[in-house]
């Protein structure tokens, strides 16, 4: 189940879990992944993990989290690790409700809903959290995400004041990109460029058929350049493309490694 069904889950029904993909920018500018936050929710309380992705541990210059140094245990707690916790608003603060407005949020929203539609974003240590897309069991799937990239398009800015909710958008590929040759572009009707899918959802978005983008929630401006723009992408997956499995996804505690 993805953090972006949370809100229809019953709350004092059977247990479920959820994860979100913790991302940290490297020296070339690409988020890339670095292990799982997970929570697991019953009737009477909330356990939360957070696991590295062997892959990441590998990578040439990897450096652990702050709090988070053994690299091969499962780090549980029955709150929100200070890490994950200090990136959500607190509710105190009089903007508060204009934040979770902007998420498409209410008040009621548990910590990993806000982490999965604001990304956690602090400025300095360039870490980002991502939600797991949503797949049913006949392979329907869908992913809210925050459009990046748009303060580099000198041209979003006025066509983002255009677009209203429910409108569709397209992803059309870049393979002209330098940075990267796998970018998803995400356009409006005209074809003009608003932004770009974030990178640790490629291979999601890549592979999902039959794509249906909508607007979600536009933002003006005072809410800052990250939240200007949310999107959901719709659609279908087939066979094995499961979003954040096979080896690459692989944890440090996962038997299968």
């Amino acid at each position: 189940m993805s953090v972006d069904d949370l809100a229809a889950v019953p709350r004092a029904v059977e247990t479920t879990s959820r994860r979100l993909l913790v991302t940290e920018k490297d020296a070339d500018g690409f988020y890339r992944p670095v292990g799982f936050l997970g929570a697991t929710v019953d009737v009477t309380s909330v356990e939360y993990t957070f696991d590295y992705l062997r892959s990441a541990v590998e990578r040439a210059g990897f450096r652990p989290f702050l709090g988070f140094v053994d690299t091969g245990r499962t780090y549980r707690s029955e709150g929100l690790f200070p890490l994950f916790a200090e990136r959500i608003m607190d509710p105190r603060r009089p903007e508060h409700p204009v934040f979770l407005a902007s998420l498409d949020l209410t008040d009621d929203a548990t910590p990993l809903e806000v982490l999965a539609r604001s990304g956690g974003q602090r400025a300095g240590d360039g870490i980002m959290l991502l939600p797991e897309p949503a797949v049913d069991a006949s392979g329907r799937t869908h992913c809210h995400f925050l459009v990046h990239g748009i303060r580099y398009l000198a041209d979003a800015e006025p066509l983002l004041t255009r677009l209203r909710v429910g409108d569709r958008l397209v992803l059309r590929s870049e393979p002209e990109n330098n940075t990267n040759p796998r970018a998803l572009v995400v356009v409006e009707s005209s074809g003009q460029k608003l932004g770009y899918v974030p990178d640790a959802l490629l291979d999601y978005a890549h592979s999902v058929r039959e794509r249906a983008l909508t607007v979600v929630r536009v933002n003006g401006p005072e809410v800052g350049v990250r939240l200007r723009l949310l999107v959901r992408l719709d659609g279908h997956l087939y066979g094995s493309e499961v979003p954040f499995s096979g080896p690459a996804w692989q944890t440090m505690t996962d038997d299968r490694s």
